[in-house]
């Protein structure tokens, strides 16, 4: 037995009276998850979801075989949710509509509210689950959700939208661990995906051809050509489409200028980038709406709270505090330092200084 991974596989006979549906993904994480569950007694099945691809040649048809797989070595049912017309209408169209608006979707978000802690989860209760556990690394501490013990791997930023009495069904068995501990389980249990490659970034688009699909779903209006300017309005250059660019990008704009040039903003009513200099990246502030409620019931509550804030995953801590607007938005100000690249579509999450969610919502300015 691995050294401390003993007590992630112990069994428990009271465990025998609860069922728990595990969301298969075909990763490691996930099928960790179903065999840590079924040796500590619980009784467990899977569930996965097919959902909308963009090719025959995507990985997610691999990743539904050895989910089936997994679950036949376990000796576990295995359901298959077909969700794929939900999944389009709701996470694709959206994803290529802030596209073609001059935003930077964030997919994860919108499916982890609608279709995957939202139809999955019904699906799973439906089928006698008392509880629906994934491989996310993020923990449920006190009815709030929180992040994972894994620093490079915080989760609960792409969780934050989900529904807040739906915290109530979910465990993430793993959020005690860190990702290199987790192959090492699986290694261990003789898991047959315990080396696999982390997924694609975004399931639905073949890695490095996100500008074919954009072209496709939208008959060409993707590769609309308009002008590159400075901040004082200058044409300096052609751009290939404004869905091909994100807020802080410099690589790839197809430009020669003396100094280094980034993107600045996306003006999609005009169909032209904006580009200036770093320093002209960073904010004080940003207005975000779609706000979704985790650690507090009101709105207004934020504005009492010590929070600090992310507006990517990877990104740091922000110290900030919260202004409620009209139409249900709030205003974020960043107290310590200004925040570089802000970018309209992508989320922001809202922690308590114990790194519990309070809040998230959508970047607009």
């Amino acid at each position: 037995m691995v050294k401390n991974l003993d007590s992630y596989l112990k069994y428990d006979a009271k465990n025998e009276n609860v069922t728990i549906a595990v969301a298969m993904s075909g990763g490691v994480d996930s099928s960790t998850v179903a065999y840590m569950l079924k040796k500590q007694g619980y009784k467990v099945f899977g569930m996965t979801m097919r959902v909308w691809t963009s090719g025959s040649s995507c990985s997610t048809n691999i990743d539904l075989s050895d989910a089936k797989k997994v679950c036949d070595d376990l000796g576990i049912e295995h359901h298959m949710i077909n969700l794929g017309d939900e999944f389009k209408n709701i996470v694709v169209d959206s994803f290529v509509n802030d596209y073609m608006e001059g935003r930077t979707p964030n997919p994860c978000m919108v499916c982890n509210r609608h279709i995957k802690f939202g139809r999955l989860v019904q699906s799973a209760l439906s089928h006698g689950a008392d509880f629906i556990a994934t491989g996310h690394y993020a923990k449920i501490e006190n009815g709030l959700l929180k992040i994972g013990d894994d620093p490079n791997k915080d989760q609960v930023y792409f969780l934050s939208q989900m529904r807040k009495e739906n915290i109530k069904k979910l465990m993430f068995p793993i959020g005690e661990l860190k990702k290199p501990r987790v192959r090492e389980l699986a290694e261990l249990l003789n898991i047959r995906v315990y080396a696999k490659k982390e997924s694609q970034e975004i399931c639905f688009v073949e890695d490095g051809k996100l500008g074919e699909f954009l072209n496709e779903l939208t008959d060409g209006k993707a590769t609309s050509e308009g002008d590159i300017v400075r901040t004082d309005g200058k044409v300096i250059g052609k751009h290939r489409g404004v869905s091909f660019y994100t807020i802080g990008q410099r690589k790839g704009l197809g430009i020669s200028y003396p100094t280094p040039l980034y993107v600045i903003q996306i003006d999609s009513k005009k169909n032209r980038l904006v580009v200036g200099n770093n320093e002209e990246l960073f904010s004080s502030y940003l207005i975000a709406n779609k706000i979704n409620l985790l650690g507090c019931e009101k709105i207004e509550n934020l504005k009492n709270m010590k929070l600090k804030a992310k507006t990517r995953s990877r990104d740091k801590f922000h110290s900030c505090s919260i202004k409620v607007l009209e139409n249900d938005k709030i205003k974020i100000d960043f107290i310590e330092e200004k925040v570089r690249a802000i970018t309209p579509g992508q989320g922001v999450v809202l922690y308590n200084y114990d790194g519990e969610v309070m809040a998230s919502g959508f970047i607009v300015k």
